[in-house]
Order: C-alpha cells, then sequence, then structure tokens
C-alpha cells in the first residue's frame, strides 16, 4: 500500500502499534526510538544476500523496457554457472517495438542472410549497363537462387529483399506458373501456410480454389503475389464453372425420362465469396485485395438459372408438355384441288426443333372453308375458316384462333391465340395461286410466346405440388403407393414417378 512520508523523515511501518495514551507525551513519544520498517529490513537482507543468487542490476545502469525468458523468483539460486548476459539480462530479449512489430507473438530468431547469395539476387533484380532489361531468365535464376537459401534464413532472406525493393521487382516480373512455383516454395520453408480447398463433384463441378494464407506480418510484396495467385485460382475456378453449366446443360438434354432428370440432380452452385481468401477486417489492405479479386475473377457465359430453366422445360418436354418461352414458325403448304400438304418448323428460344408434316383435305363452301389435316403419327386436326373480304378467322381442333388480314393480292398478315396452351403470336404469310384458284402456295413465317396453362399456374401456386427435384411430402411419412388418392397418384404420375421409383425412394 502506498504512503506519502515527508521530507527527511523516517517511514513508519503499517502495522507499528498505536502510542498508549498513558505513554509519555506527543513529545517524547517523538523524541523515543522507532523500530526499523519491513523495508529497511527487506533492503538489508538484500544487500545481505549470497554471491550465488541472480544479480540485481546495478544502480545507475540505463534499463530497458522488454520481454525476457522467465529465470525465476527474485533472491533463488541461478540455475546455470553461465555468467549472465550484460546489464543482469539473461534468456532471449525483445523491444516492446520489436514485440508490437511482430504482432505481439515473439518468432524464434532466423539465420543470418548469406551475403553470397543477396549478392546473387541483387545482380539478377538490379537494372544496369550490363542487365538493362530483367527478363524471363532473370525471374528463373532468382527461383534457383532462392531455392539455395538454407531454411532458416529464407525468411529474413525475402524479408531484406522486400525492404530494398527487389522483391516487388521478383515478383511483377512473374507470370502465373512462376508465381506458384515461387510460392510453393515459400510454403516449403514454412512463409506460407495453405487454406485448403473443396472437393469437386460430378460433371467436374470444381470445389472451392486453394489459395494461400495472407498473413498481415508477410512481406508487402509477397502479399501482394499471394493475392495474386488466389485472383488466378479463383478465375480458373469460374472457367471450370463454366464448363461444369455447359456439361449439365447436355447431360440435361440427353435425359430421357424424369427419374434420370432427378438422377441428375439440380444444378450447383460456386460460391467464390470474399471470405475465401481469409482476410480479416483489421486488415489495411484488405478492401484493395478483395477489389482486386472480384475484377480478375471474371464472369461465367452460362449460368446457374439458365441451367435451372433447361431442366425444368426438358421436364416438361418429358412429362408431354411445353414450356413456356418464345419460339419461332414457319409453315409451307401446296394445295391441288382439295388435296394439301404442309409441313411446320418450330423453335424454341432454347434452340429446340421440330418438324412436323401433314397431309389432308379442303372442303370449300361459299365463305367457308373446312380444313382436315393427318400427321405421321396418326394423329388427325380440324380447322374451320371464315372468309370475309379482306379478313377471315379461323378455329382449329387444338383451340387455337386466327384472324388474319390481307395486304394486297399475295400476302396477309395474321394473329392467334391459343388459351388451352397459352400461346400467343403472329406474322406474316406470302400466297401465290393459279388463275382459277384451284392450286395454292403458302409460305407463312411467326413468332410466338407461351405462358402457364391454366393448370401449371394452379400447381405453381400449391405447397403440396412438388418440384422437378423436390422430394415429395407423402414419401416421408411411408405412406405407400396405393394408399395415395387418386388425385395425388395422378399428380405424380404426371411428374414421371412409377410405383418401383415410389416404393425404392421410400426406404430412404
Amino acid at each position: 500500500m502506498s504512503r506519502i512520508d515527508s521530507a527527511g523523515s523516517s517511514p513508519v511501518p503499517l502495522d507499528s502499534p498505536l502510542p498508549d495514551v498513558s505513554g509519555p507525551k506527543p513529545r517524547e513519544a517523538l523524541d523515543a526510538p522507532r523500530p526499523a520498517s519491513r523495508r529497511s529490513s527487506v533492503a538489508e537482507s538484500s544487500s545481505s544476500a549470497p554471491t550465488s543468487l541472480k544479480p540485481a542490476p546495478a544502480p545507475g545502469s540505463p534499463t530497458r523496457n522488454e520481454l525476457r525468458a522467465y529465470d525465476g523468483p527474485p533472491g533463488t539460486p541461478a540455475q546455470s554457472p553461465v555468467a549472465p548476459a550484460p546489464g543482469g539480462l539473461a534468456g532471449p530479449s525483445v523491444s516492446a517495438r520489436e514485440l508490437a512489430a511482430l504482432g505481439g507473438r515473439l518468432r524464434p530468431a532466423s539465420a543470418p542472410v548469406p551475403e553470397d547469395v543477396y549478392a546473387t539476387l541483387q545482380s539478377h533484380l538490379t537494372r544496369s549497363l550490363s542487365n538493362p532489361f530483367l527478363t524471363d531468365s532473370d525471374v528463373q535464376a532468382t527461383h534457383a537462387v532462392l531455392g539455395s537459401v538454407p531454411r532458416d534464413a529464407y525468411r529474413a532472406t525475402l524479408e531484406r529483399m522486400d525492404r530494398d525493393g527487389l522483391l516487388s521487382t521478383y515478383v511483377s516480373r512473374m507470370d502465373a506458373p512462376a508465381r506458384q512455383s515461387f510460392l510453393e516454395q515459400a510454403a516449403s520453408n514454412g512463409v506460407l501456410q495453405r487454406r485448403p480447398g473443396g472437393v469437386s463433384g460430378a460433371l467436374g463441378m470444381p470445389g472451392r480454389p486453394e489459395v494461400f494464407v495472407n498473413d498481415p506480418k508477410l512481406p508487402g510484396a509477397l502479399r501482394d503475389a499471394v493475392n495474386a495467385h488466389a485472383t488466378d485460382t479463383g478465375h480458373a475456378a469460374v472457367q471450370a464453372y463454366d464448363a461444369y453449366l455447359r456439361r449439365y446443360g447436355e447431360a440435361v438434354g440427353q435425359a430421357d425420362s424424369l427419374r434420370a432428370l432427378r438422377t441428375l440432380g439440380p444444378p450447383q452452385a460456386l460460391d467464390l465469396r470474399e471470405t475465401v481468401l481469409g482476410l480479416t477486417w483489421a486488415d489495411p489492405r484488405r478492401e484493395r485485395y478483395e477489389a482486386e479479386w472480384k475484377t480478375g475473377l471474371g464472369r461465367p457465359q452460362a449460368s446457374q438459372v439458365q441451367a435451372y430453366e433447361k431442366a425444368t422445360a426438358r421436364a416438361l418436354v418429358l412429362s408431354g408438355q411445353q414450356p413456356a418461352g418464345a419460339f419461332l414458325t414457319a409453315e409451307a403448304s401446296a394445295s391441288l384441288d382439295r388435296f394439301k400438304l404442309k409441313s411446320e418448323a418450330h423453335l424454341d428460344a432454347r434452340g429446340a426443333a421440330e418438324v412436323q408434316t401433314q397431309g389432308g383435305v379442303v372442303a370449300k363452301g361459299g365463305p367457308l372453308e373446312l380444313e382436315l389435316m393427318t400427321d405421321a403419327h396418326g394423329r388427325t386436326e380440324a380447322e374451320l375458316q371464315l372468309s370475309v373480304g379482306i379478313a377471315s378467322v379461323g378455329r382449329d381442333s387444338e383451340g387455337k384462333v386466327e384472324l388474319s388480314l390481307g395486304a394486297g393480292s399475295h400476302a396477309r398478315a395474321h394473329a392467334n391465340l391459343n388459351p388451352r396452351t397459352a400461346e400467343f403470336g403472329g406474322g406474316v404469310a406470302f400466297e401465290l395461286s393459279d388463275k382459277s384458284h384451284q392450286h395454292h402456295a403458302t409460305l407463312k413465317l411467326g413468332y410466338g410466346l407461351r405462358g402457364l396453362t391454366p393448370e401449371r399456374a394452379a400447381q405453381a401456386l400449391r405447397s403440396d405440388v412438388p418440384g422437378v427435384f423436390s422430394r415429395p411430402k407423402d414419401l416421408d411419412p411411408g405412406t405407400s403407393w396405393d394408399a395415395l388418392p387418386p388425385e395425388r397418384r395422378a399428380l405424380y404420375e404426371r411428374q414421371g414417378w412409377t410405383r418401383e421409383e415410389w416404393a425404392e425412394d421410400s426406404r430412404r
């Protein structure tokens, strides 16, 4: 406990007895001799300590604010007969300033930098009359010289090169393979640590790229090389992901059943957030490195959304439906008296093409015209058309209604709507006929948009209808196929589920 003593007075111990009231007068009590304080006794005992105890710093010697190895409590015998270091310091020591530069952690002392090796490094990385330009051979020679540096002196060599500007010159002349070799060399010498990446998946889906830990205590130019390597590996992962999406789209197109499509699974996402770099918020270079990372990654030509659209469209085709989106049509027809032959080509926005050929008969009576056509699969379609002047309206058995207007003697414009298939479109047609109007040739070009049918729109709003890659809720309670309500079983059948697949998945 601290106390304040007046100048020229002796310290009074805290445990001294209180003066007796019946004792001498105050003046006599002050003149009476006082017992020695603890501080005096401790000082006397310290001054009479044997010479084998650890020496104390000499009076008046300069003291250093430092950390040093613990060598026992004061007053204990020395553990080693070796003489202590000058100034009474034992063990390795480091100043507070040096400790702050090391990030608060002590690091084993490294071996000195070999001067002959460093001179060779300077000759390769310094421009001179004999070496005015730094070439790839200088980079390769520098890499070989650094490989000859002892492991315990490797970090000190890089730090000295960084202070002299040689390391930044060396790093700036590297290409991606040279940078990879240099960082591998630094990691083998214990300067760098690796941050492991992820595992690749099916169809070559890339995992998280492997990078090196960008420690703020590394030399600045070495940190730049680490970040450039991370950007290179991230860009390679993006390119590999783009190739994976293309392979996934090909696999979707080759799926011949909904079960095969479900076995393929949904397209995977590539997670390349800034956290892959492992930089802390307090890192002064974090913003710059993350900006360089984002700029260097690039973007894949394909996307996960497009892959989902391909899978959904393929599922609709496999279930006997048409996917939503835009499409183009071209129809060529020729008629001779009452016989007619036409061929129609259909191309949607996803690149799927379809060609259909039909043949049949045409019957006319006044403004009405009836057309009966049959395709190669035996499916029959009928269309009734009413013509009044330059306008005509028609409706076929598939639910399509078409309105056309004449534009001259050889051209017509048309618009059509099919509520049953949720299609809307239009286009132009060019017609040629003989003088008797018994023989016709027609070329019709059009475009269209397809949306959701009423049934599909209702299913999209229902939460109990599973998606393409979703697991039906009725599988979890172990409901058998025969125990399903008829309407639920019909819904699953339209999605490609069978009794065998249901029984197999219910056991998982």
